[in-house]
């Protein structure tokens, strides 16, 4: 499946999972390259999920006339 396609969560995990394998392990140059390169991959999809998020993310405020209004945070 597509890092796209998976829950934040799961990419958060996968990329944990890849930095532990490049933390603890006596790997070759050809796998620890391949690794790093799964792993920034994951990092600028979960980059991406989290723009978006932030994007979406508004704070409820009380205007002068005791109305809430929704104010988008930047």
């Amino acid at each position: 499946m597509k890092a796209e396609n998976k829950s934040f969560e799961t990419l958060m995990g996968e990329l944990e999972a890849l930095v532990s394998k490049l933390e603890g392990e006596e790997l070759n140059l050809d796998d620890a390259i391949q690794y790093n390169e799964e792993a920034l991959e994951l990092i600028k999809v979960c980059r991406e999920r989290l723009g978006k998020a932030k994007q979406k993310i508004e704070k409820l405020t009380q205007n002068s006339d005791g109305e809430w209004e929704a104010e988008t945070i930047e």
